[in-house]
């Protein structure tokens, strides 16, 4: 399919605030899931397999928010 370069982009602009609010909140999951993972795998046996779950989570939602979430959010609101 060819492309159409008179379309008008569906992305937001990059200055939208909501942009850097996205960047932090997936930097700081990212970040985050390190730490998880280190106490889970530092903890006792109760507490140490939910941690090292949640730091799995928070590292899987540190890629698809960015990646797959918002881009699907804005192709929505673009129809």
């Amino acid at each position: 399919m060819p492309h159409d370069d008179t379309a008008r982009p569906t992305d937001a602009p990059p200055e939208d605030p909501s942009r850097a609010a996205t960047g932090l909140l997936c930097l700081l999951l990212f970040v985050g899931s390190f730490a998880l993972l280190a106490f889970g795998f530092d903890g006792d046996a109760t507490t140490g397999p939910w941690l090292v779950t949640a730091g799995i989570l928070a590292f899987g939602l540190a890629f698809a928010i960015p990646t797959t979430i918002l881009p699907a959010i804005e192709e929505r609101d673009g129809r």
